[in-house]
């Protein structure tokens, strides 16, 4: 390049030679004999315009341009300029590389103050000839290919006739310099071109002007093959609001152009409206100037030019690019390897060249996080969190951990399998999986999605709700889309805590505009989740709360129950150090017994004995730990009770406590003997509140307390059964009869149990129980109990 602008600058240096002999002796016409007073102002009249006049019929200029591959020749050829427009480029340039120029226009266009070559400046080096003049007033014009290209920018001021300064486009000055095409473009990125020209049969944009690519497929490789004849791309990112991306895809273009490449215009970024409204600008400057642009697009555009989707490339494909590139290296891997890659990872076959140069060393684990590094970026919207847990750290019921196990072996072997199945088989499997986490608070429903994002070696994203949800319309939309966009390329897993919240059931009455948003908002989840290929973990504390249509997508739908006793002390002895146990001579067994706390809570509690035993200045005893116990109760609005009234002996209340969270335990344990799933104990009054999301139940009403001796205690309950579905219902009220009519708890303390289910009882008591609790009467156990 220096070779050529050297050859340029020296035919412009005999050309400006030329020019300021003639402007000199067209200064002598201008000049009178004394030079001074009147005379000199009749002399700047007396000259006629012909004998002024630029033009100059009896030299010819010379062409200034050498030919050759270079910017300022394809800037004539690509965009279309005459040969003055394309010299305007180089007279433009030329202060830029040498100060003497700026000097010498400066006596020219007459102007020491102006900052760059005017009008005149360029009228009077370029424009000698009629034809040249009115070609130079045509490009420089608002809407002339130079000026309206963006090539040449006019300087912001007032100016008087002629004395309008013009200066290059940053972009344009580079490239003429022979810098990098990205060079002024921040974020750019310029891809070199394909070796190899495309297979017979390729897809080309064969000349035309603009081209759309939409898809979730490897759509650079596509644009590479699009524009294999073309010296590369030049691929930038818009963003940002309506006018920074169309001044960015504008200069984008001017780039590419001059470098003989093809700009690539991302606009996966902008919203649906200024994505469509960027791209017609575009079009409509490359239609009007020429040059060649390629659009990225989330989906088919409304526009008329070609549109080439980027089909994903399948798993077969991806393992046998893994296998063959393996191979090229002598690279020893398994099929089960490379099966292994090809479904972690959706590294396309044209960029595995990159992952194996990236790769720390050449090993199926090295290769699988060289392919993370290269896809993944931050997603939008979301917080990584380290994912650290792993299986073994979680202290769940054995039903929930092999549900976790066969989540994880589904996302690793799914696309293995439905391969060995056929192309029809499991053809509602090929994408997601869809995960739900339901359970109360605390019960490890977090620490579960850290340890299956581990187990698959992916990186884990909780989606920031607060930044998804968004008051205007349509955001909310785009900003799921976005989310679920980049988890996919990326290969992450997402995880939505709170889940209800966005995933809501919709109104069926609806009342306002709200309402009817909300629905939208849901309805456009449902849709967009399936399509969604990757794993997404919603997590949640009120199940029933999930819109129904949402339930039968769930690929896994997962229970954290809470914890029971042996349970509590597995998550009592990960939480306390077993030295801190052993000298504090610690009955975790006992502690769990006596507790019945969530894993969060027991977390909670650990920490707070901790930091009592430290306030207090005493080591961390039973009696610390109780403490904690208490506070942690009472920061949750629970009962408490006070260390005088523990001392005093049990009483009524302490006594009817015990005795429910035996019978809670009793029905528990016997259940669980004979269903799989969870069953819910609620305590209190069945009302729709207290069952929510908690299906299949079991409810404990007690609605009679009496002393029938100084001694005794006389308890009345009234027990029913709750589930989705009315058979189910039966079913799990026989099992509670039957647990008890053939079983019993023996002695609660120092006190005899006894209890009797009542075959026959008064109706018009049952009636009133359920009509005051908002249900019509139904079947329930009636159960009478003695202690004492």
């Amino acid at each position: 390049m220096d070779a050529i602008l050297s050859e340029a600058l020296g035919r412009l240096d005999e050309w400006l030679i030329e020019v300021t002999s003639r402007e000199e002796r067209r200064a002598g016409k201008l000049v009178a004999a004394d030079g001074s007073g009147w005379a000199g102002v009749r002399a700047l009249a007396r000259p006629s315009f012909a004998e002024l006049a630029l033009d100059d019929p009896s030299a010819a200029q010379p062409a200034l341009i050498p030919e050759g591959d270079h910017p300022l020749a394809r800037a004539q050829g690509l965009l279309g300029l005459d040969a003055p427009l394309a010299e305007a480029l180089l007279v433009l340039l030329a202060p830029h590389l040498e100060p003497r120029y700026r000097a010498l226009y400066a006596v020219l266009q007459d102007d020491n103050q102006s900052l760059g070559a005017t009008e005149r400046l360029l009228l009077c080096v370029l424009g000698r000839t009629r034809e040249r003049r009115l070609a130079l007033y045509e490009g420089l014009a608002e809407t002339g290919r130079l000026a309206g290209s963006g090539m040449v920018v006019p300087l912001a001021g007032v100016f008087g006739p002629l004395g309008r300064p013009f200066d290059l486009a940053p972009e344009v000055k580079a490239a003429l310099l022979g810098l990098r095409p990205t060079t002024s473009l921040a974020g750019a990125e310029w891809s070199p071109p394909l070796e190899a020209r495309p297979a017979r049969g390729e897809v080309r944009a064969a000349g035309a002007g603009a081209a759309v690519i939409f898809g979730a497929g490897e759509w650079q490789a596509l644009a590479r093959r699009l524009a294999a004849d073309e010296r590369g791309l030049l691929i930038a990112r818009l963003g940002g609001d309506r006018d920074a991306a169309g001044r960015l895809a504008l200069a984008a273009w001017r780039a590419a152009t001059l470098a003989g490449g093809i700009a690539v215009l991302d606009l996966t970024d902008l919203d649906a409206g200024p994505d469509i409204a960027v791209a017609a600008e575009v079009l409509q400057k490359v239609e009007q100037f020429g040059g060649r642009v390629l659009l990225r697009a989330r989906q088919e555009l409304a526009l008329p030019v070609p549109q080439h989707e980027a089909p994903a490339a399948t798993y077969a494909e991806r393992r046998r690019a893994w296998a063959t590139a393996a191979m090229e290296r002598g690279l020893a891997l398994d099929e089960a390897a490379f099966g292994r890659l090809a479904s972690h990872s959706r590294v396309s076959p044209e960029e595995l060249a990159q992952v194996f140069g990236a790769a720390n060393e050449l090993t199926e684990a090295g290769l699988a996080q060289a392919a993370a590094r290269r896809h993944h970026r931050p997603i939008r919207h979301g917080v990584r969190v380290p994912a650290r847990r792993t299986l073994g750290d979680l202290v769940v019921r054995e039903s929930t951990r092999r549900g976790l196990e066969r989540l994880v072996y589904f996302v690793q072997n799914r696309d293995r399998i439905a391969e060995a199945l056929g192309r029809g088989a499991l053809s509602g499997q090929r994408r997601g999986p869809l995960v739900l986490f339901s359970g109360l608070s605390g019960t490890g429903k977090t620490l579960a999605a850290e340890a299956v994002a581990h187990s698959l070696a992916r990186p884990l994203y909780v989606v920031d709700l607060s930044q998804l949800v968004s008051k205007y319309i349509g955001d909310t939309e785009k900003h799921i889309d976005q989310v679920l966009s980049e988890a996919e390329r990326a290969g992450v897993v997402l995880f939505f805590d709170e889940a209800d919240s966005m995933f809501a059931s919709r109104t069926e009455q609806v009342s306002n505009a709200n309402d009817r948003f909300a629905n939208m908002s849901v309805g456009f989840l449902l849709h967009r989740i399936e399509r969604h290929d990757g794993v997404v973990i919603l997590a949640t504390n009120l199940r029933h709360s999930i819109d129904a249509a949402f339930m039968r997508r769930f690929h896994f739908r997962l229970e954290f129950p809470f914890p029971e006793p042996a349970e509590r002390q597995r998550i009592w002895q990960m939480v306390l150090p077993p030295a801190l146990v052993e000298r504090a001579g610690l009955d975790l067994g006992a502690l769990a017994e006596r507790h019945r706390l969530s894993g969060g809570e027991i977390r909670n509690v650990a920490e707070k004995a901790v930091f009592l035993a430290e306030q207090a200045g005493e080591p961390l005893d039973a009696g610390v730990i109780e403490r904690a116990v208490a506070l942690e109760l009472f920061e949750l609005g629970r009962l408490v009770r006070h260390a005088r009234g523990l001392e005093a002996g049990p009483d009524t209340g302490a006594v009817l406590r015990h005795f429910t969270e035996r019978l809670e335990a009793f029905i528990d344990e016997r259940l669980r003997q004979r269903f799989t799933k969870e069953i819910h104990l609620v305590h209190g009054a069945p009302t729709r509140e207290a069952l929510s999301g908690r299906r299949p139940a079991v409810s404990l009403a007690l609605y009679r307390i009496a002393h029938p001796r100084a001694a005794g205690l006389r308890l009345g309950f009234v027990i029913s059964a709750w589930a989705q579905r009315t058979e189910d219902e039966h079913e799990l009220l026989g099992a509670v009869h039957d647990a008890l009519t053939q079983g019993s708890l023996g002695q609660l303390g120092d006190a005899k149990v006894s209890w009797r289910v009542q075959e026959s009882y008064d109706s018009e008591m049952l009636h009133r129980f359920w009509s005051s609790h908002g249900h019509p009467m139904r079947a329930g156990v009636a159960l009478d109990v003695e202690i004492g």
